[in-house]
């Protein structure tokens, strides 16, 4: 597919979808069916939505299936990750030449209606969508008159009564701060970011689905038959 380089968006669908065997043997993650559609139909709606037309979007396990997902998707690029999968931080840098010099990062396999306008009207080189949890299920994210000042286990004490989306807006040059060959940019780049003070947060009190295991995948499913949404 041809290369852009404005591509204000960015979808994670590379990941191996272990926990969801025996349905990831065949198909992606983010391609199973909710509502009668991929998931990653329904991310890219929203993303469409708040105006991202340039979308690109990673895969490795059974990448050939997202690169046939996106032959119709006009201002989708797939980049397939080889030999090996790279990871979130590997694999924005990997991306880097086609993206904007500000994005949106989404995973493919996690359905919300997050208002991503909100986040893109924060100015700051990294802002995180962050939401309420009621039990520490998720890693704990600490929010201080809209700065984020600390992640559970990476930098500062996080607060277990919110946790990270997986849905952020970083400037590319945040990459400069991805190491070769490491995979994580909460670990690498988000550690240096909250420490200095440079990540904002907006909380986001909608809805939110991470697919990540059977159980969850069987709850959307049940939901979208009676529904007909998620």
């Amino acid at each position: 597919m041809p290369a852009r380089a404005s591509a204000t968006a960015f979808v994670l669908a590379a990941g191996l979808g272990t926990r969801l065997r025996p349905l990831t043997l065949t198909t992606p993650k983010p391609l199973l069916p909710v509502a009668g559609r991929p998931m990653l139909d329904h991310v890219l709606d929203q993303l469409r939505r708040y105006g991202h037309d340039e979308v690109v979007v990673n895969a490795f396990w059974l990448a050939d299936q997202v690169v046939d997902w996106a032959r119709d998707k006009p201002g989708v690029t797939v980049i397939v990750e080889a030999p090996g999968i790279l990871g979130t931080g590997g694999g924005l840098k990997n991306a880097a030449p086609h993206l904007a010099e500000r994005f949106v990062i989404v995973n493919g396999d996690i359905l919300s209606d997050i208002d991503l306008g909100a986040l893109w009207a924060v100015d700051a080189p990294a802002v995180m969508a962050l939401r309420p949890q009621s039990e520490p299920v998720h890693t704990g994210v600490a929010l201080v008159g809209g700065v984020v000042r600390g992640i559970q286990r990476v930098v500062g004490e996080g607060d277990p009564a919110l946790h990270f989306t997986g849905v952020h807006v970083l400037h590319r040059d945040v990459l400069d701060r991805v190491p070769p060959g490491e995979q994580c940019i909460i670990r690498t780049a988000y550690r240096e970011l909250v420490a200095e003070g440079k990540v904002r947060g907006v909380v986001h009190h909608g809805r939110w689905t991470d697919i990540g295991t059977l159980d969850e995948y069987q709850a959307v499913a049940t939901l979208s038959a009676a529904t007909g949404g998620w």
